[in-house]
């Protein structure tokens, strides 16, 4: 158990490391402000209140904020002290990163490092000594270095060297080819094998689905229409507010893609319990093995990319070697849509989060 927590925070936290000591030194302009660490680690009356409002989030332990370490633009870097519920358990401390999301005006957070519970009382005071913390935050070099020391750490393990190789491939590399509807021919796409599209919810409106899910449905259809012998995989529950009926994302799709697409419906399968992205990687997968799928073509949103892929990729990897059954993913295939900068990183660091729990549930036990 300790060797598999173990694995879990180097990886992720290198993966972190990667995030913003690398990426952000190199995407770094002029219009967007870097962050401004905090004369005093007193937590301001604005951080305090968007940290309650998206405090609901955090269900696995219970989270006491202790300092504010940092802020850009609408993001608070704040140190918690965190204690997992349960009885006898050890607090640790955490960075809680809150951030204003613009398509739902609402607080979200994510967590980006911790140390352990299991650490002595030095390696405890270390950790939380603000000082060290802020240099941390602030110093791009000393990151460029863990990242380093981190890869020479993990080298000798497959899994760890697969995903950050994934990651590097999928987030940082500037040849990654998205497929888009409309300016790509889905007769471009890498299809073999026993082929799946496997397409990816949205959230419902008043329990219907909005132009973006609809979109990803058209372009789903192209695709399939290319590639006859393929079978479609939607996947996404009931989600949205006002939806009395309870409505999923995966069984409006189908209808639509039969109605408005003209799909056979016997193409399709659907999975209508998952509520986030990586709910439908671990769904589908169920379906996939029941298919004998070879290979998927993941469809979605452009900007939704590239953590949909990263999740699937990594879980595919951990089935090939768990259970020796391999899937591979072949492509991707997306309709286009534009979010802020800002909440690309979002989605990069929510993927490092995902990924953290794929690997929590699913990493075999040493």
């Amino acid at each position: 158990m300790m060797k598999k927590r173990l694995f879990r925070m180097m990886t992720v936290s290198l993966l972190l490391l990667c995030l913003f000591g690398v990426a952000v030194a190199e995407e770094s302009d002029e219009e967007t402000p870097g962050w401004k660490i905090t004369d005093s680690s007193e937590i301001t009356e604005d951080a305090r209140a968007a940290f309650d409002s998206a405090a609901a989030e955090l269900t696995d332990a219970v989270y006491e904020p202790v300092a504010l370490l940092g802020e850009q633009q609408d993001v608070y870097c704040i140190l918690c002290r965190a204690t997992v519920d349960y009885e006898g358990a050890e607090p640790y401390y955490t960075l809680v990163y809150v951030g204003k999301n613009g398509v739902q005006n609402i607080w979200d957070l994510w967590i980006e490092s911790h140390s352990l519970p299991e650490q002595n009382t030095e390696e405890e005071e270390r950790m939380v000594d603000i000082s060290s913390l802020l240099s941390a935050l602030a110093a791009e070099q000393e990151a460029r270095d863990l990242v380093t020391a981190g890869m020479k750490a993990l080298e000798d393990n497959e899994l760890a060297v697969f995903i950050v190789d994934k990651w590097n491939d999928i987030y940082f590399n500037p040849d990654y080819r998205l497929y888009i509807d409309g300016k790509d021919d889905p007769k471009a796409l890498p299809v073999s094998g026993k082929h799946a599209f496997v397409v990816l919810g949205f959230e419902l409106e008043n329990g219907e689905m909005q132009d973006e899910l609809k979109a990803r449905c058209e372009a789903a259809a192209a695709a399939a229409k290319t590639f006859p012998d393929s079978i479609l995989v939607c996947s996404g529950g009931a989600t949205g507010d006002n939806n009395p009926e309870g409505h999923t994302e995966a069984g409006l799709m189908k209808e639509y893609l039969v109605q408005n697409c003209g799909i056979a419906p016997e193409r399709i399968c659907i999975d209508e319990s998952a509520m986030t992205t990586l709910d439908n990687a671990v769904n589908t997968f169920t379906i996939l093995k029941s298919q004998g799928i070879d290979t998927i073509t993941i469809v979605t949103s452009s900007y939704h990319q590239r953590r949909a892929n990263i999740l699937y990729e990594t879980l595919a990897e951990i089935v090939r070697k768990t259970e020796g059954f391999s899937i591979s993913v072949a492509g991707n295939y997306s309709c286009e849509a534009q979010i802020p900068k800002e909440l690309e990183k979002v989605d990069a660091r929510i993927a490092v989060m995902q990924l953290d729990e794929i690997l929590m549930k699913f990493l075999p036990e040493e």
